[in-house]
């Protein structure tokens, strides 16, 4: 696939929304919930309309897209299949986390169940001392399911995954 074909996937096209989107949350002054909210439940519905866009769109496109996305899809099937929602963030596999926990889970949470929280003071121990946050909208704040990452920084991830998803999908570009 050519570099020009790839820039005009509209897969690629989404994530860079959802990549634009997150550079806007983390500008976000402390304490606006309101706009923390906006950009954060974008940036979940952004990642999970790659997948969207890749099944609608581009694999109809370029059919040399289907077989290794549909491989790699039976891949996260048979993942989805080894761990509990529930199961401790330490004990589950990137690509768990991010495509069942983030990208479908929390995308759900976000859009379907509308359950969001904020803490006005987010305080982590960190070897060298306390850590404060401050005013900061966390939505993820299960620290057995999600560790003591940002949420913001899980969005980054999610992107990141996708960016070398969407590479394998591609293939070679000239």
């Amino acid at each position: 696939m050519e570099a020009t074909e790839v820039k005009n996937l509209k897969s690629i096209q989404i994530l860079d929304d959802c990549q634009r989107s997150l550079d806007l949350l983390e500008k976000v002054p402390d304490g606006d919930k309101q706009l923390f909210r906006i950009y954060w439940t974008f940036c979940l519905v952004a990642l999970r309309r790659v997948r969207d866009a890749l099944e609608k769109y581009d694999i109809v496109a370029f059919p040399e897209m289907r077989e290794p996305y549909e491989r790699r899809k039976a891949e996260l099937r048979k993942l989805q299949d080894s761990y509990h929602k529930d199961t401790p963030f330490k004990e589950c596999p990137m690509d768990y986390l991010i495509y069942h926990r983030l990208i479908h889970g929390e995308r759900n949470i976000a859009v379907h169940e509308v359950n969001q929280t904020y803490s006005d003071s987010w305080t982590f121990l960190e070897p060298d001392g306390a850590f404060d946050l401050g005013d900061t909208y966390l939505p993820m704040g299960d620290i057995d399911l999600w560790g003591d990452w940002d949420c913001r920084d899980w969005i980054q991830q999610g992107i990141d995954w996708w960016n070398k998803e969407l590479s394998i999908f591609v293939g070679k570009t000239e």
